[in-house]
């Protein structure tokens, strides 16, 4: 398993976004609410792709990595 794509949050990061979303949750302007609501949608979509890409990209660099014979990986390609 590829052990860095494990997200693990610190409590501090999950008490933050605790925080935040009781705000949210308990923000009474339904417009705002729906303004942030969309916004986080698009934004949610570009991260996505973006996370989509540099993955596909590591692996590609790891398959290339692979092909490499282990020899001219130590010691060069000289």
């Amino acid at each position: 398993m590829m052990e860095w794509m494990v997200v693990e949050l610190s409590l501090e990061e999950q008490l933050g976004i605790e925080t935040q979303s009781r705000l949210v949750l308990n923000c009474p302007d339904s417009k705002e609410v729906a303004k942030l609501c969309a916004m986080l949608i698009k934004q949610n979509a570009h991260q996505s792709k973006l996370l989509l890409q540099a993955v596909q990209y590591i692996a590609a660099l790891e398959c290339g990595a692979l092909a490499i014979p282990w020899w001219k990986r130590v010691f060069g390609h000289h």
